[in-house]
């Protein structure tokens, strides 16, 4: 059934494309010369529509991909989501005719339900794809607040378009691109996620910005690191990420070894447990590291054309 779904909507979004793009006005002077200006504005507007589908289709067909089962609830959202992105042809259309303060308010209207449903909609099949409830609670809260300050955001720019035409068209095409980009580091992250065991797994969500630096250089860096051609499967990158983790954990231990001699009694045992809970931890870390570079070994063997190549027999 999900693969039908999934059919389904990469087709209703491939007629939309085409409709999009087969509806592009052509306008000629009286010599029949082809008016360049308004086909340049008419492309760039389509490229803003083009944006913000393939970037729905990008989204949604990763969550789906995290999933066997499609049900019932979220194939509503779906069926639903499709409904308003097949209004984007003749929003894009009438934009394209006429950009003036009401046809940017009407694309943007739409784009923010689209937005809004396209976001529920991964919501829930991120709930439905994770198992471990304590992990689903956190994963569906983060989403949920990334997902207020968009609606929040656009829902700015709409009042904002009314008198700022141009600049806001150009904050509908960087928008998709935006969430284009998140989604590639969320697919990044959740990779170096997977290696990781439940309890390492609580402990990276509750460091997180600790283990990166901050969260601009976490987003860059699992950016930058999804570019590469082996992307998750680097084992340089892995060993950096577990390496930084490492030092974070010594740099707490060593900060609470520090002010044992000044606490006493409550605030001492505390600190104490903090200090076995980081060393459990260390030792934790350094036995997935071992585990994680046997992985990479027998990986790269298996890959190994010389090992694959039949022996001689006499």
């Amino acid at each position: 059934m999900k693969e039908r779904v999934v059919v389904f909507g990469d087709a209703i979004i491939a007629i939309i494309l085409t409709i999009i793009v087969l509806e592009l006005p052509i306008q000629t002077a009286a010599n029949g010369a082809v008016d360049m200006v308004s086909l340049l504005r008419a492309v760039g507007i389509y490229f803003i529509s083009f944006c913000f589908v393939a970037n729905l289709w990008f989204q949604t067909g990763y969550a789906f991909n995290k999933i066997d089962q499609v049900k019932n609830k979220e194939l509503v959202i779906y069926l639903l989501l499709l409904f308003f992105l097949s209004l984007v042809p003749s929003a894009t259309r009438l934009l394209i005719d006429d950009t003036t303060k009401q046809t940017l308010l009407i694309y943007g209207v739409l784009t923010l339900i689209v937005t809004f449903v396209m976001r529920r909609l991964i919501v829930a099949l991120t709930g439905q794809a994770l198992k471990d409830e304590e992990q689903r609670k956190r994963r569906v809260n983060e989403l949920n607040k990334q997902d207020l300050g968009a609606i929040a955001f656009r829902i700015v720019w709409l009042f904002l378009g009314m008198f700022f035409v141009k600049p806001t068209l150009i904050v509908y095409l960087v928008l998709p691109i935006m969430a284009f980009l998140q989604n590639i580091v969320d697919r990044e992250e959740d990779s170096l996620i997977a290696s990781l065991d439940d309890e390492q797994q609580a402990d990276y969500f509750q460091d997180r910005n600790q283990v990166w630096g901050n969260s601009v250089r976490r987003y860059s860096t699992l950016l930058r690191d999804s570019m590469k051609a082996n992307g998750g499967a680097d084992p340089d990158r892995w060993k950096q990420v577990m390496a930084d983790w490492e030092d974070h954990i010594n740099h707490e231990i060593d900060k609470r070894q520090q002010q044992l001699s000044s606490l006493d009694g409550t605030d001492k045992r505390r600190a104490e447990n903090e200090i076995a809970r980081l060393e459990k931890q260390k030792q934790k870390m350094a036995m997935q590291k071992a585990m994680t570079e046997r992985r990479f070994n027998q990986q790269k063997g298996s890959n190994d054309p010389r090992l694959k190549q039949p022996k001689n027999r006499d």
